[in-house]
């Protein structure tokens, strides 16, 4: 964790310095404006205002204003750690330059020189960022030479911390490599780089590299007096992310001296400045990008505060960690257009609509800052207010995490909730994870014992392989090799299929995964009859109902599948997307009386999934229409997208029998797909999850009996901290129902059609509750199987309940 946190303070340093110099003489007004806006971190609207002055630039073949825009459109990219793309321009600035300067003879212009070393010296950076050493030294070092024979003291001064933080770069490397003598080396001289520096003209970043040298030795008072008369400088000139990370280095030194109380002020205050900044971001991708190399702050800060025992500070840090990120993925998309509001509902959403409109405008208005501050105050209040009035709208527009003793005082007596922070920090060898887990009366939070080596995300995914893959694969291998080289009937091949003994070995990796992650609150899950678990990252795609408690496996070794004793049979098993959800879904009414909905296997508007129709669909769905009063059946032709969301929003229960995609590159065109009158519009045969955002909705239920619906996906189709995974069910809680069935992957006809068919019974004719009913559907699977196979996890726990238990 040490490392990993100095090394983004030097980078981030080196670029701040590099192109901010002491004095810009005839710059044109339009660049100082930009350069003001990336200073503050407001990155995007410094991106919109170079882009349109390159335009202008191009226009008029006004060559230097052209590399001064490409310049600093490089910075952006850089800052959005997007380092290729900045390269290019970079490289293109310095082209530009080169030229002008060439034709400028002896009248060689002072704003051109000045450009042409800033876009070295970034380029430098981009070499460091990729470990060419070499190339970066020789960059800065051209630069120094012509800094000395300008005889102007920032720029010297500039100039030798960065060689400084070239060495610095390599004595990292040396001790990444235990070559301690090289590594001694290299601080030794990057430590007198940044003290020359400092002696020729004081600077922040010299200041802060100079702390990361002492921190580097465990010089932690040291490094802690450097790191503040930095951080004093970076508040007072408005390097609001560079105050922010330096205050992370701050809160890393005071923890590692024994400070915990001083460090977790030291890091809220940074991680405050950083919510702060990534407010006036809208792109996903940039927020993503943004937040990539800051996230570490949360889980330094939540690790301090369960360590203190500050579990309820600590586990509403996870919550704001996972709500901030939420908001990320959501960007500032117009949400809940169509919903039905009260008068006063639909004031107050109008309100804080424009109002951050108003900000958004204002924060870039120089001597803006104190009506800005009103405006943030105001629509603070906005939120609070909306917080009862509207619910749904406040929970994706605000990152104001439930308190834990509200969440607390919503569980009964058998009921508990289990949240999982899962960081990519790794300390000591360890990764930073931890559980929360609440009951009625009590939180605790403990460390995950998860080692760096440990593979978490890989061991999931070959354990989720294993269950919905490797068995129905040789199930369906050994059936066809019976039937094709043996020439044995269907029934004698699965006669023979169910005589031999299968692969047990998936039965540990669900108990292993169980020692992992619930063995360390296992005394305090006893009596529980119903549990919310609030996964996060990689988590998000295990099926915690059917992890198996340590010792309770099946020691049998000739027995056709194992039959451990899985979680589902010790609780019900709800999922939530935040622990913060659970008071709004408490809070739904679900229409009374109206009718249910009924989709299944519609004539598919995309012609990739009409050749590829689901037969056990539509038997699904005349089976589910029988236990719900009032159902509504559309199959084929007659589910078009248009009269489907017409019934939806008179529904008090919604079953979609469908094809389900996974949009990994961009979440939020997760689809369920369904026919289409017209192929194109708002109509075009996919429900996607931006669409489900605008649905006004009242349903009790809905059910996704399609193939992926649960699962969920970061920007890049990965689990990258700082992207919210989002997907189908926590549209649908948005738009309306308190409860969401949805599928880890794609299922078995006959098993989903058994599963679904004990859920209705259960709920809609016996009266039990939701999750209790789905504990049953699964345990019929596994107890009253009409395919032996069924008591392998592929058939029963691929669907999973989000939402309210009751």
């Amino acid at each position: 964790m040490t490392r990993r946190l100095l090394i983004s303070i030097v980078l981030l340093a080196c670029v701040a310095s590099c192109s901010a110099p002491d004095v810009v003489v005839n710059e044109d007004p339009r660049i100082s404006q930009g350069r003001a806006m990336v200073d503050r971190g407001q990155y995007e609207a410094a991106e919109t205002l170079f882009k349109e002055l390159l335009r202008e630039a191009e226009r008029d073949r006004d060559g230097l204003l052209q590399a001064q825009c490409r310049k600093w459109l490089g910075n952006v990219r850089l800052a959005y750690r997007r380092d290729a793309d900045a390269l290019v321009l970079y490289q293109q600035a310095r082209a530009q330059l080169d030229s002008l300067l060439s034709a400028a003879g002896a009248r060689t212009p002072r704003l051109a020189r000045q450009e042409r070393a800033n876009v070295l010296n970034n380029i430098a950076v981009v070499e460091k960022n990729a470990g060419r050493y070499n190339e970066a030294e020789v960059m800065h070092r051209l630069v120094l030479a012509d800094d000395r024979l300008r005889g102007e003291p920032l720029p010297v001064a500039v100039s030798l911390y960065n060689i400084g933080t070239v060495y610095y770069l390599r004595a990292d490397a040396a001790r990444r490599g235990a070559d301690t003598a090289r590594f001694r080396a290299n601080l030794d001289t990057a430590r007198a780089y940044f003290r020359e520096s400092l002696a020729v003209f004081p600077t922040a970043d010299a200041w802060l590299n100079l702390g990361n040298t002492f921190a580097h030795e465990g010089r932690r008072d040291s490094a802690v007096t450097a790191f503040r008369r930095a951080n004093d400088e970076y508040r007072v000139s408005g390097f609001r992310v560079h105050e922010a990370m330096c205050l992370g280095n701050i809160g890393l030194m005071l923890d590692e001296d024994g400070r915990g109380e001083e460090a977790a002020e030291a890091l809220r205050r940074g991680i405050s400045i950083i919510e702060e900044l990534r407010g006036g971001l809208t792109s996903i991708d940039v927020r993503s990008s943004f937040v990539s190399n800051k996230y570490h702050l949360y889980e330094r800060l939540i690790s301090i505060l369960v360590r203190l025992g500050k579990f309820d500070e600590a586990f509403e840090y996870a919550e704001r960690a996972k709500a901030r990120s939420f908001l990320d993925m959501l960007g500032n998309k117009t949400i809940g257009e169509k919903k039905q509001r009260t008068a006063r509902g639909a004031a107050l959403v109008a309100e804080e609509r424009a109002l951050h409109e108003q900000i958004a405008r204002l924060i870039d208005t120089p001597d803006s800052s104190a009506q800005v501050a009103i405006l943030l105050q105001r629509h603070r209040s906005v939120l609070d207010t909306l917080r009862d009035v509207d619910p749904e709208y406040a929970s994706v527009k605000s990152i104001e995490p439930a308190p834990a003793r509200d969440l607390r005082a919503l569980l009964d007596d058998s009921t508990a909730l289990v949240e999982y922070f899962i960081g990519e920090t790794v300390d000591d060898g360890e990764r930073a994870a931890f559980v929360f887990l609440l009951r009625r009366d009590t939180l605790v939070a403990k460390r995950l014992t998860i080692r760096a080596e440990y593979g978490l995300e890989r061991r999931i995914e070959t354990l989720r392989r294993r269950l919905y893959a490797d068995f129905p694969n040789a199930r369906a291998a050994a059936l066809r090799a019976a039937r094709l080289q043996k020439g044995l009937t269907m029934d004698q091949a699965l006669a023979e299929w169910r005589a031999g003994a299968t692969d047990s070995r998936w039965q540990f990796e669900l108990m292993e995964m169980y020692s992992v992650l619930l063995a360390p609150v296992d005394a305090l899950l006893r009596g529980v009859r119903q549990a919310y678990v609030v996964p996060h990252g990689p988590l998000h795609h295990l099926p915690f109902q059917a992890l198996v408690r340590i010792g309770n496996f099946d020691k049998r070794r000739d027995v056709h599948v194992a039959r451990p004793r899985f979680l589902i049979e010790d609780m019900a098993i709800a999922y939530l997307p935040s622990a913060s959800v659970l008071a709004f879904v408490r809070s739904k009414a679900p229409a009374d009386g109206a009718t249910s909905l009924v989709v299944g296997d519609p004539a598919y508007a995309d012609p990739v999934y009409r050749a590829r129709p689901l037969a056990g669909a539509l038997v699904e769905a005349d089976s589910v229409a029988r236990y719900i009063d009032g159902a509504v059946v559309l199959t084929g032709a007659a589910a078009e997208e248009a009269r489907v969301k017409r019934e939806a929003v008179r529904a008090d229960v919604l079953h979609f029998a469908t094809h389900g995609e996974l949009n990994k590159r961009e979440p939020l065109r997760s689809r369920i797909l369904l026919a289409a009158a017209k192929p194109e519009g708002d109509d075009d045969g996919n429900l996607t999850v931006g669409e489900v955002f605008n649905l006004d909705l009242h349903a009790a239920l809905v059910a996704l009996s399609a193939c992926q619906t649960a699962q969920v996906a970061g920007e890049e189709g990965g689990f990258t901290q700082g992207d919210e995974l989002v997907g189908l069910t926590r549209s649908f809680v948005y738009a309306g129902t308190p409860s969401v069935i949805a599928s880890l992957w794609v299922v078995d006809d006959a098993a989903t059609l058994a599963w679904m068919i004990e859920f209705y019974r259960a709920w809609r004719r016996d009266g039990m509750a939701k999750a209790q009913a789905a504990r049953l559907a699964a345990l019929s699977l596994l107890n009253t199987p009409k395919d032996p196979d069924w008591v392998f996890p592929y058939y029963w726990s691929a669907f999973i309940f989000f939402g309210d238990t009751r």
